[in-house]
């Protein structure tokens, strides 16, 4: 990613800070130990990630957008980016992922991100993948799909808005 990438992608974390702080009560919705500057910066991986999703893909027309959550995909029409700080993270999807989207794992952090491949939301939310503790489903990254294989499936219009 370009400086000014990240600059956006920190300027779009932070404007998603703000509008989800009164749900998120000025911490991470799902690590509760973040400070506000913390939750800021996961935010800003986050929208990163989508940048270095579109960047891959060659959408030159790509902003992140905020004020969206849930509503909009991250890019193109279908696709949920989901990112992790670790290299060897599970992808994870919540109940407010849309069923019909298509996830991405997107691992390491700014200035260098790994796209690890991708899975329908659909076939992801399994029994076998769902943590009762958690309530949300963790897919290994085994069982995602490889990137190089996204534009040739069924779901490569998902690209498209």
């Amino acid at each position: 990613m370009s400086y000014e990438d990240e600059v956006t992608a920190h300027e779009v974390g932070f404007l998603r800070a703000k509008e989800l702080a009164s749900t998120a009560n000025h911490s991470s919705r799902y690590d509760k130990g973040l400070n506000y500057h913390e939750y800021i910066a996961q935010l800003s991986e986050a929208v990163g990630s989508e940048i270095a999703v579109a960047k891959y893909f060659d959408l030159t027309d790509f902003a992140p957008t905020h004020g969206t959550f849930k509503r909009q995909a991250d890019v193109g029409s279908r696709i949920e980016i989901k990112h992790t700080r670790w290299r060897d993270g599970h992808l994870i999807l919540h109940k407010s992922d849309r069923f019909e989207d298509i996830a991405i794992l997107v691992t390491d952090r700014s200035p260098t991100y790994l796209l690890v491949g991708w899975i329908p939301i659909s076939v992801a939310r399994t029994e076998r993948t769902y943590r009762k503790s958690e309530r949300s489903w963790w897919v290994n990254q085994a069982d995602l799909r490889p990137m190089e294989d996204f534009l040739r499936s069924n779901y490569g219009s998902a690209l498209y808005a």
